[in-house]
């Protein structure tokens, strides 16, 4: 069993808003194409309207990491139809895997654009890669630069969908500093997870003896994350942590610890994006709730 009182205590939260606006009517391909994947079990997809479907075309999702947690995730965004899926990673995209994603998103969805963005990311440049997108998929299991992506997420105020393997565990979770604030739901940042400075390490690399369907089971959830926030259906991630560990088949949620604020003349450290605004930085650098 997993923790029955953790889940329940979020049954009382609003749903959220849809992320997305929708397109005009969903093309004649696009529409026949989900009726076929509507038929096909191991693509389908959750209860959707055509309302949702026309906000996932509308969607603009970029995925860190083209291997591991993020070609599953991948996998199901373009069986579950996103507009247009941006392929980014930390360090160099690794061309191989690069051209079985895009072929992989386009068998599943010719009328999904890709974007390839063959650049690092670097403090230069996240705010301007991340900046064209609704929200952003991270399952790349890079630390070089552990805080990049999430503080760029958090001074932008977009969603960072996130998920990480590691020796037989897998952790899913959802961070947005600026969530609707009528939604009941708390800001959450990278670093309240993590709870270390801005040297610190965040995570382990992803274990290469991992399970493979595990990085598919997880990969999938980061997908079905994004698709919730999109279409403004079920309930985010957002504040909890979900963890699979593969060894028992356990699913386990628990709720992410409530940062406290920043003692009075406490020096405060970023890892070079801003903050976002309104947002409270500890002396940790974990986001305070708003």
């Amino acid at each position: 069993m997993g923790m029955p009182g953790t889940i329940a205590a979020y049954r009382g939260v609003m749903a959220l808003p849809p992320l997305v606006e929708p397109t005009g009517p969903l093309s004649p391909t696009e529409t026949a194409r989900l009726q076929q994947v509507r038929n096909l079990p191991q693509l389908r997809l959750p209860p959707i309207d055509d309302l949702g479907h026309r906000r996932l075309a509308a969607a603009r999702v970029l995925v860190l990491g083209t291997t591991g947690l993020s070609a599953p995730a991948v996998r199901s965004l373009a069986a579950a139809g996103v507009g247009t899926i941006g392929l980014a990673d930390v360090g160099p995209l690794d061309v191989d895997a690069l051209v079985l994603a895009t072929t992989t998103i386009l068998t599943l969805s010719p009328d999904t654009a890709v974007t390839a963005h063959d650049e690092d990311l670097t403090a230069e440049s996240a705010t301007r890669i991340l900046g064209g997108y609704d929200l952003v998929i991270d399952g790349s299991d890079l630390t070089p630069q552990p805080f990049l992506v999430g503080d760029t997420c958090a001074s932008l105020g977009l969603p960072l969908v996130w998920g990480s393997v590691a020796r037989g565990n897998a952790e899913v979770s959802v961070f947005w500093s600026s969530p609707p604030r009528r939604s009941g739901q708390r800001s959450t940042r990278l670093r309240d997870f993590f709870g270390t400075d801005a040297t610190g390490a965040a995570a382990a690399p992803a274990d290469p003896g991992v399970l493979g369907a595990l990085r598919g089971q997880a990969g999938a959830i980061l997908a079905a994350e994004a698709v919730r926030l999109i279409t403004g259906t079920g309930e985010p991630l957002i504040g909890r942590v979900l963890t699979i560990d593969a060894e028992s088949g356990r699913f386990d949620a628990a709720q992410l610890p409530v940062a406290q604020p920043a003692a009075s003349g406490a020096r405060i450290e970023t890892d070079g994006a801003e903050s976002a605004p309104g947002a409270t930085i500890t002396a940790t650098a974990t986001a305070t709730e708003e």
